[in-house]
């Protein structure tokens, strides 16, 4: 399978390889497709200007103190997932 990026997807996925944080271009596109589709799977298939406005939100919650642990909040995770999957059988 060959794939086409925009140049300046292409610019910021040679960035990565070069930074070092993945190994080469397959790698990276790899990841992305799997963080995409695990996102899809929680039903967060967002608009970029939809994420921009969570990613706000969630700035303003971290500055109130409005947080919860990592393992907490990876356990929810897990439950919500769970949860959508016994929904779609």
């Amino acid at each position: 399978m060959n794939v086409t990026v925009k140049p300046a997807f292409e610019k910021r996925i040679r960035d990565e390889v070069d930074a070092g944080r993945v190994s080469d271009a397959a790698e990276f596109v790899n990841k992305a497709v799997y963080h995409y589709l695990v996102a899809r799977e929680l039903g967060q298939d967002y608009a970029p200007e939809e994420l921009d406005r969570l990613i706000a939100e969630g700035l303003k919650e971290i500055e109130r103190g409005d947080t919860i642990e990592g393992e907490e909040a990876f356990r929810s995770l897990r439950h919500h997932a769970a949860e959508r999957r016994r929904q779609r059988r």
